[in-house]
């Protein structure tokens, strides 16, 4: 080979090792978001997703690629769905090729999902060990978020098992390196320390930590945290005796869980709350907190909440000498109190039985652990014994493994290059829409301004050069058409600003619970002075009180644009029904009409920017072009689907479907308007 080919393979050597570096913080990044089990899909699609990636990593024989897939897979089966064999089978699977292939910085992720294995069932010594094993590979590849993932599990196993001072210089390795780390894990280990320190009776020290803990998770944003630390700081202050602070924080974080609708942590927090009046002698509020986390308890299913709850209620109502609702729930206590203990029995008897399925795993892990170091005697007794006798052979072997080395590195290239170059090709088609979408839309606001500035301009002429000779009929109908044309110009601008503003992503979608019939009953207020004109007469049929979760002002746009067009397209003396229907699947809007309707050939154009379509109302009255095409977006912003049904001269409905989990309450029952 010579030199130039030579230094080449050693540069793309280079390359793959730096790449493969780049990708360990995003497989890290993955790793950690199925280890803590926040994935936010769905768990029959994540475990479909994870399959998928395991069948394509076999289909192009990526090693590297499988042993991931294999390890995502087994933390769905140990978080998801809590088959801890099933998850140990698929972790050892991977350590076989991580093994085989000495890929090391997989190594270590595979042992930290064994070690929380052994957690779950209970085996924090194997769970320790496990984790030791990971901080040994770690000192190779001396990542530093890796090393806080080990050291901030190892400190909870250490702590489980009463090494209270090795869980403590865990965390404290891990705030060494606070500057350089991911956040979150710094702040857990703050959290963890100050769970330490209250359990040693170090009030002062775990305030300070926890109070650490907590300004890190609001610079984040992240409001469950944020939640359980202020929860944590209320406690410890009720161990300061100070109830004044004690409740300040338990009230905010109450606050925070209603936002995230967190059932548990209400049912947490409402009982801190009541536990702090009962202690003041307030058995009115004692009794008025403790029943509200006895119902959130009841609806996360919480035993150990729900029996705070209740003896919080013995114990107000006693306060009170209500003696018959202290009984009451002296008997609720009692008896999930025995519920918690039998639970506890059967949780007890199935750890001690997934131990021992699990421990009988250990023996795979340590046969491969055999088999890996009789392998590396082997191959070093054949290397020995090659290159005394056939030193010329190595010598043709290291040749021809450069040489693959060069045709694999070649053909993987190839790989990232084919798909390199179909995603420029997706965007390139992307772009090219992109574009004709906007000429077309700009085609759409001169052919719209174009109209009623003519008219405009020609009225300002008509009146500007024959003021003296017009009559005051003439003037008064030229003033009317001019009036008309400003309000279609403004019209065609309030449509256009939202129309961008929706396509620059300025407006906030973010639902919110507001009375869907309030909002049309406003519409039918606003437009009844317009309908009037015509004789128009504009019908609501809704419940009394019909509450939705959307975004109020787009949907407000939406109806106000429909019933326009329903004004402009209906003859004198004409109809215009809104209404709501609701079932268990889908809640619907409806706007209908009996004007005069539209061919299925218009229909299909109403919604589509690339084939505009406007047509003069029963009073001449012109249409911006662009009302319909926000109404699709901002529906679809929300989530939903607008349609119309029309018949030519019978006039058109037009419905606005959204999935029933947008109603908030009980669905009312509605009729149907078909």
């Amino acid at each position: 080979m010579s030199l130039k080919g030579i230094v080449l393979a050693c540069l793309l050597i280079v390359l793959t090792m730096r790449c493969g570096y780049s990708q360990s913080e995003s497989e890290l990044s993955d790793f950690l978001l199925h280890f803590s089990g926040k994935t936010t899909s769905p768990l029959e699609k994540t475990l479909q997703e994870a399959n998928l990636r395991l069948e394509q990593a076999n289909e192009i024989n990526d090693a590297r690629e499988k042993t991931r897939a294999l390890r995502i897979l087994g933390l769905i089966h140990l978080n998801g769905l809590h088959d801890y064999e099933k998850a140990m089978d698929l972790f050892i699977q991977s350590l076989a090729i991580e093994d085989s292939l000495e890929l090391e910085d997989q190594k270590l992720l595979t042992y930290v999902a064994i070690a929380r294995v052994f957690e779950v069932v209970g085996d924090y010594e194997r769970s320790a060990h496990f984790l030791e094993q990971a901080l040994s590979e770690n000192e190779n590849e001396r990542s530093i978020n890796s090393l806080a993932l080990i050291l901030n599990n190892l400190g909870k196993v250490n702590a489980a098992r009463d090494r209270v001072e090795e869980a403590f210089n865990n965390y404290q390795q891990i705030l060494t390196f606070r500057d350089d780390l991911d956040q979150k894990c710094v702040a857990e280990a703050l959290f963890n320390l100050g769970r330490l320190y209250t359990i040693q009776g170090k009030y002062d020290e775990a305030l300070s930590h926890h109070k650490s803990a907590l300004a890190i998770t609001r610079s984040l944003a992240d409001r469950r945290e944020e939640a359980s630390s202020l929860n944590a700081i209320g406690i410890l202050y009720s161990l300061m005796k100070n109830d004044a602070k004690s409740l300040a924080n338990h009230e905010v974080a109450l606050r925070l869980r209603q936002e995230l609708n967190d059932q548990e942590g209400l049912a947490e927090s409402y009982n801190s709350i009541g536990a702090l009046y009962l202690k003041q002698g307030n058995f009115a509020r004692t009794i008025s907190n403790a029943l509200a986390a006895l119902q959130h308890g009841r609806e996360s299913q919480a035993q150990e909440q729900i029996f705070k709850s209740s003896e919080l209620l013995r114990q107000g109502y006693k306060g009170l000498g209500d003696y018959e609702n202290a009984l009451k729930y002296s008997e609720l206590s009692l008896g999930i109190h025995e519920f918690i203990q039998n639970g506890k029995q059967e949780r007890d008897l199935l750890e001690t039985q997934n131990r021992y399925v699990v421990g009988k795993k250990e023996s795979e892990i340590q046969r491969l652990q055999s088999l890996r170091f009789q392998r590396d005697r082997e191959i070093a007794e054949q290397k020995r014994f090659r290159n005394f006798l056939f030193t010329l052979v190595a010598l043709v072997f290291v040749i021809a493994g450069l040489l693959l080395i060069l045709y694999l590195v070649k053909r993987r290239s190839n790989v990232i290059l084919q798909v390199a170059k179909k995603e420029v090709q997706q965007q390139n088609e992307k772009l090219q829409e992109l574009n004709h979408t906007k000429d077309k839309f700009f085609s759409i606001i001169s052919h719209d301004l174009k109209g009623p500035l003519n008219s405009l301009t020609s009225f300002s002429h008509l009146l500007i050069d024959h003021t003296e000779s017009l009559s005051k009929e003439e003037i008064k109908m030229l003033a009317t058409d001019l009036d008309k044309s400003v309000k279609n110009l403004l019209t065609l601008l309030e449509n256009l600003l939202e129309w961008s503003r929706s396509q620059t992503g300025t407006i906030d979608f973010s639902p919110k619970v507001f009375d869907l019939r309030e909002l049309l009953q406003n519409n039918k207020n606003l437009l009844e002075s317009q309908a009037s004109t015509k004789k128009i007469a504009i019908l609501l049929d809704a419940p009394e009180y019909f509450s939705v979760n959307l975004h109020k002002p787009s949907i407000n746009t939406v109806v106000r644009n429909l019933v326009s067009n329903a004004i402009k397209f209906t003859r004198e003396g004409g109809k215009i029904t809104l209404g709501i229907e609701s079932d268990k699947e889908k809640m619907t809007i409806y706007i209908s009409d009996d004007g005069v309707g539209m061919s299925q050939e218009v229909v299909e154009k109403l919604f589509r920017l690339d084939s505009k379509h406007s047509t003069r109302g029963t009073a001449d009255e012109k249409g911006t072009g662009l009302g319909l095409i926000l109404c699709r977006e901002f529906i679809e912003k929300n989530g939903g689907k607008i349609q119309v049904k029309s018949t030519e001269g019978r006039g058109s409905v037009f419905t606005i479907t959204f999935k029933a989990s947008v109603v908030v309450g009980e669905v009312p029952a509605t009729v149907a308007y078909f």
